[in-house]
C-alpha cells in the first residue's frame, strides 16, 4: 500500500504546453464572451433610438388601415418588440421567426433531417457557384445555424444565396460588385435585414435604402445598426424629407417608412429588390410601389417568391411588374429534378410605360 501511495504522489499533472493551451481557449472564450456582451449593449441602445423613431412613424403615418391580414398578423406576433428587454435585444435574431419561418430552435439536433437537407442544398449551391456568394451567418444578436468550419448557416442563408444566386446568373450583381461609382439599392419591406446583410458584405460600396412598416424596423434596423461597426445610417423625418439624402454617398443604410414614398427624392435608384413582400399587399399598393421605383428611375426590378408557377400571387406581383419593366423570369438553381423553392423575376426598365 505504501508503494501504491507513493506512486500516486508523484503522477504528474497537465504538461506545461496543455497548460497553455487550456489558457488560452479560456481567454478566447472570456474575449468573445465580451465582444458579445459589448454588441448587446450597442444594439440596445440603437433599438431605443430605433423604437422612438418607428413610433413617431406609427401615430403618423396611418399605414395601420392599409394592412392586409398577413401583415397584421406579423405585426401581432412582434408587437413584444415594442417593450423588449436587453436580454431579448441581445438574441435579436430568434425573435424573426414571424418575419422567415426559421427557428433557432430547429437546429438543437446536429444529426436532425432539417440539418441534413441544410447542408445538402448548400453542397448543390456551392458545387454550381463556389464560395463566393456564400455568406454565413453572423454570430452576433443571437445568430444561429450548423457549424462547418467555424461559420454557421441556416435556411435563411440558404434562401439568400438562392437570390444571389439568380441576381448572378442575371448579369445585375456583378455591376454592384464592381467599385465604379456608389449605387442605391431600395428593398421594399426589408423582412429583418437578412438579405441587406448579405447584399452589403458583397456590395460594400451600396447605399442601401429600406422602406416598409415601421413595426419591422425594430428588427432589421437595430439588426443592420449592429452587425455593422460604424456603420454610417439615417433615419427618414417628415418635416425634413431630403434630409436623408444629404452626402447619399457616405450612408450605408437609410430607413423609411412606407407612408414616405410620396415624398421620397433618393438621388437615384439602380436596383429594386422584393423578397417575398409585395405578395402580402393590395393590388393598389403592389401597384404604386413598382411605379414609384419606375419614377426612381431603377434601372432593375429583382422580384421572388415561392416556387411553383401556378401560384396565384406570383402572377399578380409579377404582372405588376411587366407594366413598367421587361421581365426576365430566371432559372431557380438546386439539386436537379427537384421542384424549386423559390421563383425568381429580373426586371429591366421599359424606356416607356
Amino acid at each position: 500500500m505504501k508503494g501504491a501511495t507513493d506512486m500516486a504522489a508523484v503522477e504528474p499533472g497537465p504538461s506545461p504546453e496543455r497548460l497553455a493551451a487550456r489558457a488560452v481557449r479560456v481567454a478566447r472564450r472570456e474575449a468573445e464572451r465580451f465582444a458579445l456582451e459589448t454588441v448587446a449593449a450597442t444594439a440596445y441602445e440603437h433599438y431605443g433610438a430605433v423604437r422612438d423613431w418607428a413610433r413617431r412613424m406609427s401615430e403618423t403615418s396611418g399605414e395601420i388601415a392599409s394592412l392586409t391580414e398577413p401583415e397584421r398578423r406579423t405585426i401581432a406576433a412582434l408587437s413584444h418588440l415594442w417593450d423588449a428587454a436587453p436580454e431579448t435585444i441581445a438574441t435579436l435574431r430568434h425573435w424573426c421567426e414571424p418575419i422567415s419561418g426559421v427557428r433557432a430552435v430547429d437546429y438543437d439536433d446536429p444529426a436532425g433531417d432539417l440539418i441534413a437537407r441544410l447542408r445538402r442544398d448548400l453542397a448543390v449551391l456551392r458545387k454550381q457557384l463556389g464560395q463566393d456568394l456564400l455568406v454565413p451567418e453572423p454570430q452576433a444578436l443571437g445568430g444561429f445555424g450548423y457549424l462547418r468550419a467555424g461559420e454557421r448557416y441556416n435556411a435563411d442563408t440558404l434562401k439568400h444565396f438562392h437570390l444571389l444566386a439568380a441576381l448572378q446568373d442575371a448579369a445585375v450583381l456583378p455591376e454592384f460588385r464592381r467599385t465604379t461609382g456608389r449605387r442605391i439599392v431600395w428593398e421594399i419591406g426589408g423582412g429583418w435585414g437578412g438579405f441587406a446583410y448579405q447584399f452589403k458584405t458583397l456590395c460594400p460600396d451600396v447605399t442601401y435604402l429600406i422602406t416598409g412598416v415601421p413595426d419591422l424596423f425594430l428588427l432589421s434596423a437595430v439588426y443592420l445598426m449592429t452587425v455593422y461597426p460604424g456603420v454610417r445610417w439615417r433615419l427618414f423625418d417628415p418635416e425634413a424629407p431630403d434630409e436623408v439624402w444629404r452626402e447619399w454617398e457616405r450612408v450605408d443604410f437609410v430607413f423609411a417608412p412606407e407612408s414616405a414614398l410620396p415624398v421620397l427624392r433618393p438621388p437615384r435608384v439602380d436596383l429594386t429588390v422584393d423578397v417575398l413582400t409585395l405578395r402580402h399587399m393590395s393590388d393598389e399598393r403592389v401597384s404604386a410601389h413598382v411605379h414609384r421605383a419606375f419614377e426612381f428611375g431603377s434601372r432593375y426590378f429583382y422580384s421572388v417568391l415561392p416556387g411553383g408557377d401556378a401560384r396565384d400571387d406570383t402572377r399578380r406581383v409579377w404582372r405588376a411588374i411587366e407594366q413598367r419593366y421587361w421581365p426576365h423570369p430566371m432559372p431557380a438553381r438546386g439539386e436537379p429534378g427537384r421542384a424549386p423553392d423559390w421563383a425568381h423575376l429580373v426586371g429591366w426598365r421599359r424606356l416607356l410605360a
